[in-house]
């Protein structure tokens, strides 16, 4: 259990005296929003929106405009390796946006938000650098099989296509400041092979969105399958767009784009090949929460 004082110190906010502002939270954008009002969101939010799809809806919406900076994450103060915080909901990337809002959909208050958020970010939820999900395709997407499945191949059926990359997880490391001596327990270099629907095949699959999948960008790269991430959303007429912390330049910040927008610049981007689909399980669609807990509860117990 993290300490509340210590909750807030991560989010560079105040434990006390900040009640009366948070009132008023949901007016802000989450990025100008102290810890205490976040807590008061949550709170506020998850009561009368019990379902998954409504909450991922209201909270990424608040996050609109957050600015990109890459990498904003990391071990928190005590790090070995890297110092960046924890949870920060003033700047993310593509992936952390993700990871932030998936946590607040699970969470009845910011604690629990927390502590969600470690468990998707690292292997067991054990904050090491070592053991933090660092390949969206390769890490994230297995160690967080609790919450979410691959749907690519359902969705796509024939018109999934493979493609097989060397995924060297001490390597990354290596460029984190990782010594040698610290990376026994990281397997080796490894070939893997993921499963996507290519560009072309796109706009095919389209009506079988039901909105709130986490979509990701597949690349050419050597070395990486995954070059972008974000939420497949759908509003009150049906249209379906993509929900992403865009690193575009002239962008730099949270933002809603058209699904049909985003295949084009698929189209255009030669190195960017097509995407693969994720959705988080049924038993999460209502009161996540509390499944969220038993999945907790249940690695605790485990250690």
């Amino acid at each position: 259990m993290f300490s509340a004082a210590l909750i807030f110190a991560f989010a560079g906010g105040e434990a006390a005296g900040q009640t009366g502002a948070a009132k008023n939270s949901a007016a802000r954008p989450l990025y100008a929003m102290t810890a205490a009002e976040v807590d008061s969101f949550i709170r506020r939010t998850s009561a009368p929106h019990a379902d998954f799809l409504s909450r991922l809806q209201i909270y990424s919406a608040a996050a609109k405009g957050t600015p990109y900076r890459l990498q904003p994450l990391g071990e928190g103060p005590q790090g070995k390796y890297d110092r960046q915080p924890l949870i920060d909901f003033a700047r993310v990337d593509c992936l952390t946006f993700c990871e932030q809002i998936l946590a607040m959909t699970l969470s009845d208050h910011y604690e629990e938000t927390l502590q969600s958020l470690q468990r998707m970010r690292y292997r067991g939820g054990v904050i090491d650098i070592r053991g933090r999900n660092h390949f969206a395709i390769s890490d994230w997407l297995p160690n967080n099989h609790w919450l979410v499945e691959d749907i690519t191949a359902q969705i796509g059926s024939e018109f999934c296509v493979e493609m097989t990359k060397l995924i060297d997880r001490r390597e990354v490391l290596r460029k984190k400041g990782v010594p040698a001596k610290e990376l026994a327990a990281i397997p080796p270099a490894e070939m893997q092979t993921v499963k996507y629907i290519p560009e072309a095949h796109l706009p095919a699959v389209k009506a079988k969105l039901q909105g709130g999948e986490v979509a990701v960008v597949i690349q050419s790269r050597p070395g990486i399958f995954a070059a972008h991430l974000g939420f497949v959303l759908r509003d009150s007429t049906g249209r379906i767009f993509f929900r992403n912390a865009s690193a575009r330049r002239g962008v730099k910040k949270v933002v809603d784009e058209d699904f049909d927008d985003l295949v084009k610049f698929l189209r255009r981007n030669p190195s960017w090949m097509g995407m693969v689909f994720m959705r988080v399980r049924p038993e999460f669609m209502a009161r996540p929460e509390i499944t969220a807990r038993q999945i907790l509860a249940s690695i605790g117990a485990g250690k």
